[in-house]
């Protein structure tokens, strides 16, 4: 029996500097902010409840950035684009604990986000960081 495609809400946060926040699974893998919807659930607020839970904070999320199917499992991951962290939020982030596999978290530039993480997201990231450009160069 084939897999049950699932959809996938993932965060673009970035603090004031533009650099992308990235968590880094016990595994070592690192990943986007966010998670599976339950069937029932939009990616949006898939994202927002997973982001919540992760950081211990909220996040506004403004607009669809990017989608992508990931063909091994067909299912589609959107990428949400967020309202920045000031320094003053990124100080109240506290990761959840023993109860998840994220062990930690960083800001990065696009260019340090290539290693290490899902070829998906790799390329969410990309087309995000394109678009993005590409927007303020109008």
């Amino acid at each position: 029996m084939p897999p049950t495609p699932l959809i996938y809400g993932l965060a673009h946060i970035t603090d004031t500097d533009g650099r992308l926040l990235i968590f880094k699974s016990g595994a070592g893998k690192w990943r986007l902010p966010g998670g599976p919807a339950l069937r029932e659930e939009t990616a949006r607020n898939a994202m927002a409840y997973y982001t919540r839970r992760d950081l211990h904070i909220r996040i506004e999320p403004r607009f669809v950035l990017g989608m992508e199917l990931i063909h091994e499992s067909r299912s589609t991951a959107y990428l949400f684009a967020c309202t920045p962290l000031h320094a003053d939020d990124i100080a109240r982030i506290k990761l959840p604990g023993a109860r998840s596999d994220i062990a930690a978290f960083a800001f990065v530039d696009y260019p340090g986000i290539a290693e290490g993480v899902s070829p998906h997201e790799h390329r969410l990231v990309t087309e995000a960081a394109r678009a993005l450009r590409g927007a303020r160069a109008t």
